[in-house]
């Protein structure tokens, strides 16, 4: 169970990475702004919430990606983990990317930051330097899906991905039904992602290492339970 959960915390939870060749009718950045608030579970079992913020100023939006994570056994607490990510974007580019893990190995964190498309900073002691023209692994928003690389959060390295797109579906959720884009992600990151109309994310799925099924669910969004309604055509 342990190396599953050291999974989540080192692919940033639940949050997605991205590759080229996504379908063409992305929705209009950067969605709709404000408080998305997730339950992650594991088989089943609620573990925590996942609060994505996403807020717009101007040409500037700031994605703040807050994570608290508990893993009971016998009604004691075996795991736990507080994770936040800030992606700040100027222009529609990502500019910088503070991450910070609080977990049973202690407290990590640090910062990089792109000059045109090279990156450069820390992450606890490590120094990262790379080139990359390319977004985050939170996928807090379908039009974030554009390049074969990707940043993974939590460790602030570059990865390679690619993606299908499956389609649109319609998900059950905790504040009701929401049609959404669904799509595979694979390679150095396996991963699935549902988007809704406004290319926000509301559902992700992933296996553990020790095959678990770990989830994530739209419980609140800032259109609530009425917009979801209207989008899966609900009276």
């Amino acid at each position: 169970m342990r190396k599953a959960i050291a999974l989540l915390a080192a692919c940033g939870l639940l949050l997605l990475s991205s590759a080229a060749g996504v379908a063409q009718d992305v929705p209009a950045w950067p969605g709709r702004p404000g408080a998305y608030v997730f339950e992650v579970t594991r088989d089943g079992k609620s573990i925590g919430t996942q609060t994505v913020t996403v807020k717009q100023e101007s040409g500037t939006v700031t994605v703040t990606t807050e994570s608290k994570i508990a893993v009971k056994m016998l009604g004691i607490v075996v795991y736990r983990m507080h994770q936040v990510f800030i992606e700040t974007y100027r222009d529609r580019r990502l500019v910088a990317l503070y991450a910070e893990t609080k977990d049973p190995d202690g407290l990590r964190a640090g910062e990089i930051r792109r000059d045109g498309d090279h990156w450069e900073g820390k992450i606890g002691k490590q120094s990262r330097s790379f080139d990359c023209a390319c977004e985050t692994s939170s996928m807090w928003q379908q039009a974030t899906l554009k390049s074969p690389n990707m940043i993974e959060a939590s460790q602030a390295e570059k990865r390679s991905v690619t993606i299908e797109d499956k389609g649109t579906e319609t998900l059950d959720l905790p504040e009701g039904k929401v049609k959404a884009r669904h799509f595979a992600v694979k390679g150095e990151i396996e991963r699935e992602v549902w988007y809704d109309s406004a290319g926000n994310l509301v559902s992700a799925r992933q296996i553990g290492s020790d095959g678990s099924l770990i989830q994530q669910n739209l419980m609140s969004d800032p259109q609530a339970t009425r917009e979801t309604r209207e989008e899966a055509g609900q009276p």
